[in-house]
């Protein structure tokens, strides 16, 4: 069984109850991944974690054919019943690698369309006919397609890049609620009171306002940051905006740390950072902010309904999955920070009340990985996970 994915972190935090329920069935486990510093995590899950150079920000044919000759050495080297890829790179060349490789069973999730389906200039409208061609001429035929939304499905259909028919919508990479379980109150002070002491604020009677992402345009940076200056100026004593989120300087049009926080005092954010407990902080909010311009479906929503938070973000492919407008959140129009903050201005303790038990409900009837965990297993040829209380996949 090898899985295929551009970050190891991408495995290790996204894929981890699909590693574990291989392992505990009694397969063997090899990831092939780059190291961004989860290759001793993965091992602890009872993986083989095998490192190969990814170079996410390239589109150098040079280096993916570099990528795509080591790819094809590893899979003819470990002959693997299964080859399962992640993220694009990972799907046109690992599966391409394990079709050259007459692996058995080749399966591919495209967890997102990204970047080069959300800018519209020169460079990316050329990345964007590059990645449709390598997934019309490079994908093996075999391989069965999944995908997050039914909008991006749609869309590589429409532009030919697989054909109509042939890809499979899951909701989202699933999440374990075993290890997301619902905060009670004590949790929720505990969170809170931590919360407060690091921002210094008094948070007693305000509204915690999390945007839970990296520092780029393409989450809706701009919009949460121009949205909580204006609700700050209109309700000052309502809300509390925190910013938590790894600053990827590598991406393009990523401020710096010195930047976002300069951003931060001027707009009224807390800007907290990257934090390797971000449920911890996540269970302190009242309300998941994500302005996002398109997603897969985000991690960082999907966990916010596991902890029974009310959930704002854009009617966009992905962000949409999470959200039933007006029944556990809002739903706002992508790249307008007015109707970002006319959103969050309807958001009151009664709506609060209410949205927390329908989160999580929504969270364990569509997201439960059990559920994709049995839909993977049924496409590698093999019986489910040993649990009785799966039920059946819905796709």
């Amino acid at each position: 069984m090898v899985l295929v994915c551009n970050t190891d972190g991408a495995l290790a935090n996204f894929r981890a109850p699909l590693i574990r329920a291989l392992v505990a069935a009694g397969h063997d486990v090899v990831t092939i991944s780059g190291s961004g510093g989860y290759i001793e995590t993965l091992r602890a899950m009872g993986a083989r974690p095998i490192v190969v150079e990814f170079s996410r920000h390239s589109a150098s044919p040079l280096r993916n054919f570099g990528l795509f000759c080591d790819l094809l050495r590893i899979v003819r080297q470990e002959r693997p019943d299964v080859v399962h890829s992640f993220t694009h790179k990972a799907v046109i060349f690992g599966s391409l690698a394990a079709g050259l490789a007459r692996v058995p069973k080749i399966v591919a999730t495209v967890t997102g369309l990204g970047t080069v389906f959300i800018r519209s200039d020169v460079k990316h409208r050329v990345l964007r006919q590059l990645l449709v061609w390598q997934y019309r001429f490079l994908l093996p035929s075999r391989v069965a397609v999944l995908f997050q939304n039914p909008d991006d499905k749609q869309d590589l259909e429409t532009l030919g890049a697989i054909a109509p028919g042939r890809g499979i919508v899951t909701a989202g990479s699933g999440i374990d609620l075993n290890e997301f379980p619902l905060p009670d109150a004590t949790a929720i002070e505990t969170a809170r009171a931590r919360l407060a002491a690091e921002i210094g604020m008094d948070l007693g009677g305000r509204i915690v306002a999390l945007f839970p992402a990296r520092g780029v345009p393409e989450k809706g940076f701009s919009e949460f940051y121009a949205a909580a200056q204006s609700l700050t100026r209109d309700f000052a004593d309502r809300f509390a905006f925190v910013h938590m989120g790894l600053i990827d300087t590598a991406a393009s049009g990523a401020l710096s740390a010195a930047e976002v926080a300069q951003y931060a005092g001027v707009h009224g954010v807390h800007f907290i950072g990257h934090k390797t407990d971000p449920g911890a902080y996540m269970q302190a909010a009242d309300v998941v902010v994500l302005p996002s311009y398109r997603e897969g479906v985000p991690r960082s929503l999907i966990e916010a309904l596991a902890f029974g938070k009310c959930v704002v973000t854009t009617d966009v492919p992905g962000c949409r999955e999470t959200v039933k407008d007006g029944w556990n959140g809002y739903l706002c129009a992508v790249r307008s920070a007015s109707s970002l903050a006319a959103a969050l201005a309807r958001i009151d303790t009664d709506f609060l009340a209410l949205a927390a038990p329908r989160s999580r409900q929504f969270c364990e009837e569509k997201f439960d990985v059990r559920k994709l965990n049995a839909l993977t297993f049924g496409l590698y040829g093999l019986p489910p996970p040993a649990d009785p209380s799966l039920a059946r996949a819905q796709v």
